[in-house]
């Protein structure tokens, strides 16, 4: 959920003027005190201040409740995760309103030198909510040190192998790596990109012979950004390549069995403190597996090759393109839309800006807006199916044989499937789907996730291992999710050529 806010707090930015955010001279005039110095560093200072105060009042609550009670581990994961959520909802708040409700923008492209560099106004407008972001990870520090204790003596007693827990340096370092960089790193270069853009729109145009070719700038840089981001990530996040082994192999037979192609199979480092996988990258030149330290210390091989298999689904199903294609679509959406108010705007209100920049403005910001409302609504609706598709790939990828299946399962035959499915439905192994929803339960919980804790992109732990066992049981409900998950597939890819034909029409007129 960060990383969201990070990214909604850099589309706020690139959406506001430089000369700050158009409705702010007429709330002025209104309200006096909304332009005065005082207002606006009560705004910028008091974003670190608040992080202080939430992070540190849940902080305390976490640390003085475990001491009297180690057995409330449970519930102090939960606390810190609430109490971490409300602390950067508070942060985002007090954000926007140094953005959106006080001169902070105009000042700082007011300092000397800052119009010099392109880039610089954006990073130092964000100065202040990365600040907040690393007090909040400071005075949360003790409540996240406390309950990684309780957990590592809970190994410790269980047999199980367990690192010391991590100190202040490393964990805000990981903090930022993982939250923080991950966005900021692809951020920056299209904000230099939005900035030059801007400087020289006239010409970028005339040399084109396009009014329109400054926007495509940015799109040729956003790109770019995409289609390299893996191998910038790669080192944003600690990596190295996992040793030749059994585990190499077991995971290399499994990509061929899939025909998977990747550039490489990596181990993140993270001081064995997340125990987790990913997969980034749209080619194969640029496309990543990473396995977490923490993930192959505390698992068996068996299990690893399930979280692989699911992050081999992300790729068979093809969901990084869909993702893009999201992120097209939704850019086209909202310009349709800006597009449309501005010529009823031109129709029915002419009078209602007084220049055609003024209209340029705000229409430039509700653009940004509306992205980030399509991307915290729409993103998630999307993102939660293509985990749940990845999920059934990735027990599908462990389906024992017969002789190992000791439980009633459709694909083996010790079960019976309805005969109206029969044929229709691509069935998933029992046993499979409780490997594999017994890793997702094991990784909630050396990762300190209460399993009915709520996720934007992923839905709950809990949720997943349901429908996963409701899969092996009921085929026709992962046929379901196919047919959703194609329906949104059609959705983005139609969408997203009509939007393009359109919007090629329309320039072209």
């Amino acid at each position: 959920m960060l990383q969201f806010i990070v990214f909604a707090a850099f589309a706020i930015v690139l959406g506001v003027p430089q000369e700050g955010p158009p409705w702010m001279p007429g709330m002025i005039a209104r309200f006096g005190w909304l332009g005065s110095p005082e207002w606006m560093w009560m705004l910028v200072v008091g974003q670190p201040l608040l992080a202080a105060g939430v992070g540190a009042w849940c902080s305390r609550a976490v640390v003085v409740r475990l001491e009297r009670e180690p057995a409330w581990l449970p519930s102090a994961q939960q606390k810190l995760m609430q109490g971490a959520h409300v602390s950067r909802m508070c942060i985002l708040g007090a954000f926007l309103l140094s953005v959106l409700q006080s001169n902070w923008v105009l000042t700082v492209n007011g300092w000397p030198g800052v119009q010099r560099v392109w880039g610089l106004d954006e990073c130092l407008v964000l100065s202040p909510f990365f600040l907040a972001i690393l007090v909040s990870w400071v005075v949360l520090y003790p409540a996240d040190q406390a309950i990684r204790q309780v957990s590592l003596e809970h190994r410790l007693v269980a047999g199980h192998p367990a690192r010391p827990v991590w100190r202040l340096g490393a964990y805000i370092m990981f903090m930022f790596r993982q939250h923080v960089l991950i966005i900021a790193a692809p951020m920056l270069p299209i904000i230099v990109a939005n900035d030059f853009a801007l400087a020289y729109r006239r010409e970028i145009n005339e040399a084109v012979g396009l009014k329109w070719a400054d926007q495509g700038v940015l799109v040729i840089m956003a790109g770019i950004v995409f289609l390299f981001a893996p191998v910038m990530l790669r080192y944003i996040w600690q990596t190295r390549v996992l040793p030749n082994g059994e585990l190499r192999s077991r995971l290399e037979e499994l990509c061929e069995r899939v025909d998977l192609r990747y550039r490489e199979i990596l181990v993140w480092e993270t001081d064995g403190m997340v125990v987790n996988a990913a997969v980034m990258g749209l080619l194969k030149p640029f496309r990543f597996v990473l396995l977490s330290d923490g993930l192959l210390e505390m698992m068996d091989d068996r299990r690893i090759e399930a979280v692989f298999g699911h992050e081999a689904g992300h790729v068979k199903h093809r969901h990084i393109e869909f993702f893009l294609l999201f992120a097209i679509l939704s850019m086209l959406i909202v310009g349709g839309i800006n597009l449309l108010i501005s010529l009823c705007v031109h129709r029915y209100a002419p009078d209602l800006f007084a220049t055609q920049a003024q209209m340029s403005d705000y229409l430039q910001f509700s653009g940004m807006v509306l992205i980030v409302l399509f991307w915290g609504v729409g993103f998630g609706v999307v993102s939660r199916r293509f985990e749940w598709q990845a999920d059934l790939f990735g027990a599908r990828s462990v389906t024992p044989g017969a002789t190992e299946c000791s439980v009633p399962c459709v694909v083996h035959g010790t079960a019976t499937v309805p005969t109206t499915t029969r044929g229709r439905c691509s069935p998933v192994c029992s046993t499979a789907a409780d490997l594999f929803a017994d890793a997702l339960g094991r990784i909630a919980a050396l990762n300190g996730i209460p399993p009915k804790a709520p996720s934007w992109r992923h839905s709950s732990i809990a949720n997943r291992v349901e429908l996963l066992r409701k899969y092996a049981v009921d085929p026709t409900l992962s046929a379901k999710l196919e047919l959703s998950v194609l329906l949104i597939k059609a959705i983005l890819f139609l969408g997203t050529i009509v939007g393009l034909a359109i919007g090629v029409w329309i320039f072209l007129e």
